[in-house]
């Protein structure tokens, strides 16, 4: 049983992602798409929020709220289940980090700033320190309009200086959405929840493809990282309640 809710939820999380890599081999530009100073972008911009340096954190306890409310109370239970969730997220985390590091590949907006001629070739901006690429952007963001690209989204820019592949709002939402999905099903929680959940995973991946943060193929390799992480780790919990529950059944 639970294999078959591990493949159907990997189909509700992963598939309408890699929708996005097949519209970018129909030349689907997601960026820029939106009108940036206006309202759909100010969405995006919200749900990228939620898994950012603070948003993640009351994400996490909202969602470990849900999900503990009148269960798993006793502290061992406890212990575990907040184990296997940080392993997952810290998994993603590294995996991330190390990937990064390894592929080097320029984000979207520095590619366009690139050829609106606001900024250097893309090799000489990262071949600077971060200090100094935030540096560079400001400089050449300064005399852009407001209209063209709001103040809160240079912010952003100017915070998001590394590489592009992969994403880590991205994986981040995709591992909690996997895991917490998961132990919803598992429990069979409300049909509603998940689905709420899945959809918001789904909207935050697509929300770095339309601010310019993120390419297609950066968010479907963080919607497989982060569905493996997360499966595994709900996977890693709901054997180790079901041996509890086998030993404590044995012992009666």
């Amino acid at each position: 049983m639970l294999p078959r809710k591990f493949g159907l939820l990997f189909l509700i999380l992963v598939l309408p992602v890699a929708v996005a890599s097949l519209g970018y081999h129909w030349h689907w530009n997601w960026f820029p798409l939106l009108d940036l100073d206006e309202a759909p972008a100010l969405l995006a911009y919200a749900l990228t929020l939620t898994v950012g340096k603070a948003g993640i954190l009351l994400t996490l306890v909202l969602l470990c709220l849900l999900t503990l409310f009148r269960r798993h109370r006793k502290p061992h239970q406890l212990l575990v289940f907040f184990l296997c969730l940080f392993t997952a997220l810290g998994g993603a985390f590294v995996t991330k980090t190390l990937a990064k590091l390894y592929f080097k590949e320029p984000r979207p907006y520095v590619l366009w700033l690139v050829e609106q001629g606001r900024l250097p070739n893309t090799d000489s901006f990262y071949a600077n320190r971060e200090s100094v690429r935030e540096q560079l952007l400001r400089q050449g963001l300064s005399q852009v309009p407001e209209q063209q690209i709001p103040g809160w989204l240079k912010l952003h820019w100017g915070e998001e200086v590394n590489y592009s592949f992969p994403s880590g709002h991205a994986i981040a939402a995709m591992t909690l959405a996997s895991f917490f999905c998961l132990l919803l099903s598992w429990r069979q929680g409300s049909r509603w929840l998940i689905a709420a959940l899945a959809t918001w995973a789904i909207a935050v991946c697509y929300s770095r493809l339309l601010l310019g943060l993120h390419w297609p193929a950066d968010i479907l390799a963080s919607a497989l990282l982060g569905f493996g992480f997360g499966a595994l780790g709900a996977g890693g919990f709901i054997a180790w309640y079901n041996r509890m529950e086998l030993k404590a059944g044995n012992r009666e």
